[in-house]
Order: C-alpha cells, then structure tokens, then sequence
C-alpha cells in the first residue's frame, strides 16, 4: 500500500527544515570564525605581535554585512582597520587568492603609510624585494617569507636541500702535528684520516696548506666547542699543556661562560656554554636536545660547535645567509650573529672590530655543507650569481667560500 500524500509532505517540510538549519548553522558557524579569527589579528596588532594584519579575502557582500562588526572589534582593541579592495599582487601570495575579494588591514600607526608606500613602490622595485618587504611588514621571519615564495615561485635557499653536517675546513704548516693535537689532546674521533667529530653534525677537516692556502693567510676565523663541563675541560687544556689565550672567569648571570686556547696551527678554539640569558632563549632549545658526544678524553665531551666568521658589513652577511642560505638565526648578541646550519651545527658571524680576529679578504678557512639533495641544489644554484662552478661552491660576501657536496 503506497503511504499517504500528506506523510511524504511532512517529510518533504522536515528535510527542508533541517536543510535551512544545517545552512544556518553553517553560516553562522563561519562567520563566527572569521571573527573570532579577525579579533585574533586585532589582539596581535595591539600587542606589537604583527605591524600589520590581514583578514581573510572575502567578497564584497560578505564584508558589507561584517563591516559593523570589524569596527566594533577594532575600537576594543583601540586599533584601525582599512577596507582594502585593490589588494597589491607580489610573490608571497597566489594572486587568485584575492581576485574579485577584499580584505581588512589592520594596523596601528604609521604602519598604514608604510603599506600605502609599499603600494606605491610596487612597479619600481624587483618582485622579490617587493615580496620580502610586504612580508616584513605582515612580520613574517625571514624563514617565513621563504616558505612562501617557495610555495609560489621557483626560488630555493640552500636549507631546503636538506644541510646535514657542517665541515669547518682548517689549514696548517704542519697537518700531522694539528691531527695528533685533536686526537689526543682533545681526544676526537674521527671519519678518516684528517676529519674529526666535534657533535652528530659538525666536523672539523686538517689541511696542509696548498697553492690557495698558504701560510700567509689571516686566520679570520675561530671554533667554538660547545660543552656544559667547562671547569674540567679548562684543567684538562692546562694539563695538557695548551696556550690559553683568554682564561676561564665564569660570571654570574651572563648569557655564556668559556675559555679560549690556541691549537698548533694558531687557530683561536673557544671552550663555550650557553646559558638561559634572553638572547639565548631559542638556542637553549635547540642545544637541550644535542646528544653529547664522548670523547678518548675520561668523561668529557662535545654536543656542538660554532665556526664563527669575522665581517665588515654584518648587515650585507645577514641579509645572505637568512635570504639566500636560508639559514635560523638562534641567537643575537648585537655584534655577533649565530645561525642553525646543521642540527648541531652553527655559524656565528661577528663585527671584526669587537671580535677576537680581524676581518681578511684571504683567509684560511673553508665551510663546507653535505646536502641531502647534492644534485639538485647545483643545478638550482648554476643559475645564480653566487655559483662558483669550479669549486662547486657558493660564494658569499666578503669572499666567504661555501663547499657544497
């Protein structure tokens, strides 16, 4: 027997009430979304967490009905907020993103001029600068702002190749008698022959000097072993007989304690532990989890290493190493710079005049980076200025060379 006409009515009323519900539901589900997200970006503007914040591209229709809203939760916040229609196109977003959309800046001023200026200049500068100031201005790390234009050109930097040790390469008169000096004074071991382990992914290789190292080089660099066993390697060194240069004077509350001593080749090595200090903070992360690295030595080792680099422009040095590199800066000291390059590997670049060595155009060091993904980082790179296509290496600022293998 067929059911009665006014049963699949009922249910036709049914269905459709709880489609307009679910609709409504929905609706209103993303338009409490969209503010609750929209007085998150207030939040962040108002603290100094963002110069500037976007909210999601919606359609006109939509920010005519929300426009009431924005302002009510901008005026909480005590911070402005521009309807923007005419959103500016660089590398860092998809363009398709915002076609036929508007989104609200929100900002505090003189952010607003900024933006307007930005804008301005968007035609008179390279689309990659362009990109890297708006990202600036939305504070994105310079990590962040690579990961975009990664996602949406063909742009790489080293670090995404896949860094998985860093080689400090040294040069001496005498490579036999540096070799004993690492092994059995400090106590490392080794690869092969001339390459020691300092932690998992940092490595110091021992060179005679050749035709492009000779003995008239500046060092212009120094080694940082990194340690929490401070006093026992300071006696061990004296034991030992070792040239000390800057003697261990631990301080209360500074940011890091050491020692320098000098190896056989005059090469400054740096017995250091970092501290929770605010310039630190993000260091000490990385560092907690360094495994540490035993040595021939009784009891004592190693969980890292920073090969630090001695600069004129340490600006032009930074701009190269987060842009082109790639590479996290972990820790700022004002004049001194230090990046992740490794897992427990770093490079600290420092201003030469406050530094222990001077800045050289010639000098006796090397870095060397092993890739995951060798291959393909020469042939991204062999289409850029910074390939140096017989060493098979970047060339860096300053005449810093970077081995890529």
């Amino acid at each position: 027997m067929e059911a009665p006409w006014f049963i699949f009515t009922g249910m036709r009323n049914t269905v459709l009430t709880l489609c307009l519900l679910a609709f409504s539901i929905s609706c209103s589900t993303k338009e409490n979304a969209t503010l609750i997200a929209f007085n998150t970006y207030c939040e962040m503007v108002a603290n100094d967490a963002k110069p500037i914040a976007l909210s999601e591209p919606i359609s006109t229709e939509e920010m005519d009905e929300r426009w009431d809203a924005f302002e009510e939760i901008a005026e909480k916040w005590n911070v402005s907020i521009y309807r923007e229609t005419n959103f500016p196109v660089t590398q860092l977003f998809s363009a398709k993103v915002t076609v036929g959309k508007e989104v609200v800046a929100i900002y505090r001023e003189p952010r607003l001029k900024q933006y307007e200026q930005l804008k301005t200049d968007l035609d008179k500068i390279e689309p990659m600068e362009a990109a890297r100031r708006f990202g600036r201005l939305l504070g994105y790390s310079p990590q962040g702002i690579n990961e975009l234009l990664m996602k949406n050109t063909d742009f790489r930097t080293l670090d995404s190749f896949g860094v998985e040790r860093q080689i400090t390469h040294l040069y001496y008169e005498n490579a036999e008698e540096a070799k004993r000096f690492y092994r059995e004074v400090l106590g490392l071991k080794t690869t092969d022959s001339n390459r020691f382990i300092i932690s998992e992914e940092a490595q110091l290789q021992i060179n005679a000097f050749d035709d492009e190292h000779t003995s008239d080089q500046a060092k212009s660099t120094a080694i940082a072993f990194l340690t929490d066993q401070l006093p026992l390697w300071y006696d061990h060194v004296q034991a030992q007989e070792v040239p000390i240069k800057y003697t261990y004077k631990p301080r209360e509350g500074g940011p890091h304690d050491g020692f320098v001593a000098i190896d056989p080749g005059g090469y400054l090595l740096e017995f250091e532990e970092f501290k929770q200090h605010p310039e630190n903070e993000l260091f000490m992360a990385y560092l907690e989890k360094a495994p540490r690295i035993t040595t021939s030595i009784e009891d004592l080792n190693f969980y890292g290493s920073i090969t630090w680099t001695y600069h004129h422009d340490l600006l032009k040095m930074q701009k190269f190493y987060e842009e082109v590199l790639g590479f996290q800066l972990v820790a700022d000291q004002g004049w001194t710079k230090i990046y992740r390059t490794s897992p427990t590997g770093f490079i600290g670049l420092v201003d030469e005049r406050r530094g222990m060595m001077d800045y050289a155009d010639q000098k006796a060091v090397e870095i060397e980076w092993s890739l995951s993904d060798r291959k393909s980082s020469h042939v991204y790179f062999q289409q850029t200025s910074v390939w140096n296509g017989e060493k098979k290496a970047l060339m860096g600022p300053e005449k810093y060379l970077y081995l890529l293998r």
